[in-house]
């Protein structure tokens, strides 16, 4: 009886292997053929149950042509195999991502246009993967508690704009375009509750000039936000630039303060102490120039420098050189310090006093034991 079990089980394990080649591959016509052996039947007894683990991501036969973008295996698997996108999607969502994030960030072009229309319809009903914490409402003498998302990541949109996925960004834009209704997780000027980021100040904030100008001339989106820290585009990318240096930053700035037409002037010092290259600098002290504001970098710099104070050192401490070295005692020192020191001139902690422990004000907000 055990090795029936066993040789069932290597059976078993050999066609999941084959199955999952076949469509890492795309092969449809292998995978149309395999599917009608009793190895098939008897190995994936529920079309919808997990089988397969995909770098610690665990996935159904569905799941798992859509990790592998497998456009072709997917179709067949979800009309001809009857899968189930809704289960597909629970799997996902019981490991905090999600069918949608997936085709994003994997750059799934085909499989994203199929899905589309059944994500559009379902989306309302889906379940949130972000936390959900509850904030009082103080605006009454009742206090109600009221929900509220905090999304700690990144929308499925804006991970495709980050990863620069033009193709996935473009065909949505198209699908929704003429559309009322977005979902917050597909909508291109959705901002970030964390970070304040849509995907105007991704695209500057990854330095990628062929998202900013496809992102401002295709998809209109709004490039005129602050985020959270109270950057707008232009600081985002000048700070960023700073950590990476990005090789089309120039192209980037001049395009945002030209053809976009972003507020040069906020913040304006910050962002000029951030610029680096000479042909930069001089681009953006030039416009400024044309506001009215006449600043130089370098001017800026030597302002802004931090002067080290030089410590005074009081004759006691300048005593105590003459006590360094190996022959250092202490005892010595001690009386010669104290020599002629009236013993009333030394500090006594007065025990009735409330501020004379040090660190007082600390250790009373200490909670008690």
């Amino acid at each position: 009886m055990g090795a029936c079990l066993v040789k069932k089980n290597v059976e078993q394990d050999t066609l999941l292997i084959k199955v999952q080649k076949i469509i890492e591959n795309n092969d449809l016509l292998e995978l149309e053929f395999i599917s009608r052996t009793i190895d098939f039947s008897a190995s994936i007894e529920s079309i919808d149950k997990i089988y397969f683990t995909i770098k610690n991501l665990k996935a159904n036969l569905l799941g798992l042509s859509l990790f592998y973008g497998s456009f072709d295996c997917f179709k067949f698997i979800h009309k001809t195999l009857n899968a189930s996108l809704e289960s597909m999607e629970k799997v996902f969502l019981e490991q905090k991502t999600s069918a949608i994030d997936l085709i994003c960030t994997r750059n799934c072009i085909e499989i994203l246009d199929y899905y589309l229309p059944h994500y559009e319809k379902s989306f309302e009903f889906c379940p949130l993967i972000e936390e959900v914490t509850e904030s009082l409402n103080l605006t009454s003498n009742t206090e109600i508690l009221k929900p509220k998302i905090f999304i700690s990541t990144y929308t499925p949109i804006h991970k495709a704009c980050e990863m620069g996925n033009i193709n996935i960004i473009s065909h949505i834009h198209k699908y929704f375009k003429e559309k009322t209704i977005i979902p917050y997780t597909l909508d291109l000027d959705y901002q970030d509750e964390t970070s304040g980021e849509n995907c105007s100040l991704i695209s500057c904030r990854i330095g990628n000039y062929t998202m900013i100008r496809f992102l401002h001339k295709t998809c209109k989106t709004n490039f005129r936000l602050l985020n959270k820290l109270g950057e707008n585009a232009i600081q985002i990318l000048a700070a960023s630039n700073k950590k990476k240096n990005f090789k089309d930053f120039y192209e980037c700035l001049v395009y945002l303060v030209i053809n976009v037409g972003v507020d040069l002037s906020h913040n304006y010092e910050e962002t000029l102490l951030l610029l680096e290259n000479e042909k930069s600098i001089l681009f953006y002290q030039k416009k400024l120039k044309e506001k009215g504001i006449e600043i130089d970098k370098y001017e800026l710099e030597e302002k802004n420098k931090l002067i080290r104070m030089k410590q005074v050192r009081s004759l006691e401490e300048e005593k105590l050189d003459s006590y360094q070295g190996s022959e250092f005692n202490f005892i010595q020192l001690y009386s010669d310090i104290m020599q002629g020191t009236d013993v009333e001139e030394i500090s006594v902690i007065d025990t009735h006093s409330h501020n004379a422990t040090p660190f007082t004000s600390v250790l009373n907000e200490l909670p008690p034991n």
